[in-house]
């Protein structure tokens, strides 16, 4: 089945995660199995990537595949005639039938753990196919938008949205692994980590993109500083807090414009009037009941906003003036996130208008075509407002290859993708966070239980005391998503009551409390996991950047001896000898040495700063090897 190839194929490009040196490398294996199976004539990029969805089920661009074929050509005893490809003798085989085995091995533990777990909670597959479907889905939530670098968002084939329903299921599932099943949710990361992988290869040209993000700004906006104060969630906080200290790493400065902090202190203030209130809902209010945070509580936060933003590693800066030659058009912006996207709130609107005009000001006429050199760019977690500001800014120059907004996600995942062995932690937390947004009661759904729970008390169905629970407790709202699954068509007159009367049951009295206290348990055993798992990535992480320094300052020292050896052999070679026979013998050999680089260059373009860059991934590879034999628990009793 082809879904089935495509998990295969993520599978087993995050196997080779720690084997390949160049993002490009991971797609290597794949492209050569295309070839030695189909061995086509004449080898087109068309041809090798039509192969790659059919043998794989992986989506690559053309430009991608057509870069793979021009750097491996040579080594894979193939010519090149008139920018034409022909297979010139025999092929190496990759053989990766034996990292299908593999990749296989986590495939059937994440879809029959998901079969298994969906028809204990009522909601079973009918088929494996459904399981399989499912996961697919769930992958294709984590991919990149709104930058044009990238050819696409995903590279699952076909990958469109079913019903939202199954996002959740999974999406328990994934916190039910967390806790209960270590082993399937670490195949579960072989899977996401796999799909972050495969992001790389939609972008052709990534390899030559700056490796760190200096002289760049990133405004986040306020639904991602909400999650920085870890108001929504101990997992958003903690995936906030990684991409923040990656970010810091590769040279980036966290901001926030003043605007949005006032915007969250109003925020703030309305949570306030509604977290005591029997009709308040939102993600900010439940999880408020689930801490026991109260209305004083939040305006108190209300008030000390400058200071709980510094200690969350944000920098509140002034919003830009408005400028004239750099104002956009806020009318036609207005009407594009009214189409795109779901305001409940005007002034909320109006702020994100101002966050976008503000970027424009801060990049004033420059027109940045990477990330990395875009100056300054807003960071949200409402993938509707970065699209509609993505299409708003293909009419202006200053953003039309790297959009004014875009996603936390994609920012994470170009992280990731910058060092995956330097911030192993982010896919994870990254996970979890979805999985926890996911699964809170979205508006529609909540309005209609309110409605439901008002007519069962009306009707005399339920007692007061029923109805106030399943109004005001968490657990039943948590209890009743997971029940119907978000899902609002599942809440009619025929089955409502008996899903609020299994709710009542786990609610009544005793219960009520024990419920409480295993989720306090479940909550702190989820807690100590990360912890746990955070402490290791952040030692892996530790290592790696000890690695990357060291073989960072053996290349160049390597770069400065041949730079030397190369300018006495020009002084040489300009008959600028020195006196003696051992000045003699040194300016000899020297002029032999840039000879001979000079050689090497014309022949395959070779230069010393491509022989530091090559040395440097060697030194890399080699130090992280000794580091690994060094971190084995039996490495101090060898021998």
């Amino acid at each position: 089945m082809a879904s089935t190839m495509t998990l295969t194929s993520l599978a087993m490009l995050k196997v080779n995660l720690d084997k390949r040196r160049d993002y490009l490398d991971y797609l290597n294996p794949f492209v050569q199995q295309v070839l030695v199976d189909d061995r086509p004539d004449p080898v087109t990029d068309q041809v090798v990537r039509d192969g790659v969805r059919q043998h794989f089920g992986l989506e690559i661009p053309a430009q991608v595949i057509q870069t793979v074929l021009k750097r491996n050509y040579r080594s894979w005893s193939m010519t090149r005639e008139y920018g034409v490809y022909h297979i010139a003798g025999d092929l190496p085989n990759p053989g990766l039938g034996a990292g299908k085995a593999a990749a296989q091995r986590h495939i059937d533990a994440v879809v029959n753990g998901l079969t298994a777990y969906a028809a204990a909670a009522g909601h079973p597959f009918y088929d494996d196919e459904k399981a399989v479907a499912t996961v697919l889905e769930f992958l294709s939530e984590f991919s990149l938008s709104c930058l044009r670098a990238y050819l696409g968002r995903t590279a699952i084939p076909g990958a469109v949205a079913g019903p939202r329903t199954r996002i959740v299921l999974m999406s328990d599932y994934v916190l039910h692994l967390q806790t209960a099943e270590p082993e399937r949710f670490e195949s579960l990361m072989v899977l996401i980590q796999g799909h972050m992988l495969a992001n790389a290869l939609l972008c052709p040209d990534l390899s030559h993109a700056p490796k760190t993000y200096k002289e760049v700004a990133f405004y986040f906006d306020t639904p991602v500083l909400i999650q920085a104060l870890g108001l929504d969630g101990d997992p958003g906080k903690q995936a906030f807090d990684e991409l923040k200290t990656q970010l810091v790493q590769l040279g980036g400065k966290v901001a926030a414009f003043a605007h949005s902090k006032n915007e969250l202190s109003r925020v703030l203030t309305a949570v306030a009037d509604s977290v005591e209130s029997r009709d308040g809902w939102g993600p900010m209010v439940l999880e408020a009941r689930r801490r026991g945070t109260t209305r004083s509580d939040f305006l108190l936060m209300a008030t000390q906003l400058d200071d709980l933003l510094a200690s969350a590693g944000v920098e509140v800066l002034e919003t830009p003036p408005y400028v004239a030659p750099l104002q956009i058009d806020e009318v036609v912006l207005g009407k594009t996130l009214l189409e795109e996207v779901n305001h409940f709130n005007p002034r909320a609107a109006e702020d994100d208008i101002n966050s976008v005009r503000s970027i424009y000001v801060l990049r004033g006429k420059r027109a940045p075509t990477t990330l990395e050199k875009s100056c300054a760019v807003l960071v949200s977690s409402n993938a509707d407002f970065a699209e509609a500001a993505w299409i708003y800014g293909q009419k202006h120059e200053a953003s039309r290859e790297v959009s004014a907004v875009i996603t936390d996600f994609s920012l994470a995942n170009m992280v990731w993708l910058k060092s995956p062995m330097g911030a192993p932690s982010i896919p994870r937390l990254e996970l979890l966070a979805f999985a926890y947004a996911a699964l809170e009661p979205p508006r529609g759904f909540m309005e209609k239980v309110l409605i439901e729970v008002d007519k069962l008390e009306q009707r005399g169905t339920i007692s007061e005391r029923d109805h106030q629970l399943l109004r005001s407790s968490t657990v039943a709202q948590d209890q009743l998503m997971r029940l119907t699954l978000g899902d609002e068509a599942a809440l009619t007159d025929e089955n409502v009551t008996e899903a609020l009367a299994r709710v009542s049951d786990k609610i009544r009295a005793d219960e009520h409390r024990q419920v409480l206290a295993e989720q306090a348990s479940l909550q702190e055993a989820r807690s100590q996991l990360a912890a746990i798992a955070l402490d290791r990535d952040r030692l892996r992480s530790a290592a790696y950047r000890r690695c990357e320094r060291n073989a960072n300052r053996c290349s160049q020292a390597v770069e400065l001896v041949l730079t030397a050896f190369a300018a006495i052999g020009l002084f040489g070679g300009l008959g600028l000898g020195l006196q003696g026979f051992a000045p003699g013998v040194v300016v000899f050999f020297t002029t032999a040495s840039l000879a001979l680089l000079s050689f090497i260059n014309l022949r395959v373009g070779t230069t010393i700063r491509d022989i530091r860059n090559s040395m440097q991934l060697r030194l890399l590879a080699a130090f992280l090897r000794r580091e690994e034999e060094w971190s084995r628990p039996d490495a101090g009793t060898a021998g």
